[in-house]
């Protein structure tokens, strides 16, 4: 549809008169404001049922989505959250669909962005990100950064459960210690430790990974074994 530049509400509202008056044809008049006759009866007859308000244009989105969730379904969703507020999305879609696995249930997503509608998601917490993941620091001469690590634990032909422990000089690269535990409990960690530092000194600092028993997931990320390095 063409209409032309002083006002698209003006131009329909002077058609529709023009058309009311009678004075023209709808095919004279349609060429005249550069419409199609087809265009030209809309206007006319939204004006006769709607008045000047139908003569705004209507909005282009579908009044219902094809493949939205059926509102028993909706429901159901929101009572089960209601019900178990620690459940998440997944866990509450597994276990409506056995429940009734002959509905046609939504997928896990679906159900989470349904909750979130009725305001039934809270906010995820931030998670925790354990201490020492700074840059690394410069190792320019030996006992600057000594590494300790645990290399993975692999059985021995007896059965027993090797945990390697692995010390080593960051600037030198000398193997410091490699030292076959049968765990990662500190317990078994600080002697090795423990001896190293009689035998070599103390390094200025000692870099690992987040695992045992140099870290854990606690509030403060510390282990006995990293307390005990503080001490």
């Amino acid at each position: 549809m063409v209409w032309r530049e002083t006002g698209i509400m003006d131009e329909r509202l002077r058609f529709v008169v023009a058309c009311l008056a009678g004075d023209e044809t709808m095919t004279q008049l349609c060429a005249d404001f550069g419409v199609s006759r087809k265009i030209g009866y809309k206007w006319l007859g939204r004006y006769r049922e709607f008045g000047p308000e139908g003569l705004h244009d209507l909005p282009r989105a579908p009044l219902n989505h094809g493949r939205a969730t059926a509102m028993d379904l909706v429901e159901r969703i929101v009572a089960a959250k209601e019900t178990h507020p620690l459940w998440g999305p997944k866990k509450i879609m597994a276990r409506l669909k056995r429940t009734a696995p002959e509905l046609a249930w939504p997928s896990a997503s679906t159900a989470g962005a349904i909750l979130a509608r009725h305001g039934l998601v809270g906010r995820r917490r931030a998670r925790w990100k354990a201490a020492g993941n700074g840059p690394w620091p410069q190792a320019d001469e030996p006992n600057a950064v000594w590494t300790g690590d645990h290399k993975g634990w692999f059985r021995t032909r007896d059965g027993w459960r090797c945990e390697p422990l692995t010390v080593m000089d960051a600037s030198s690269r000398y193997l410091l210690a490699l030292e076959a535990t049968g765990s990662t409990a500190d317990d078994e960690a600080w002697p090795v430790f423990e001896r190293l530092f009689e035998a070599h000194g103390l390094p200025d600092r000692l870099r690992s990974d987040n695992g045992p028993p140099f870290a854990s997931a606690g509030v403060t990320g510390l282990t006995p074994l990293s307390v005990r390095f503080i001490k």
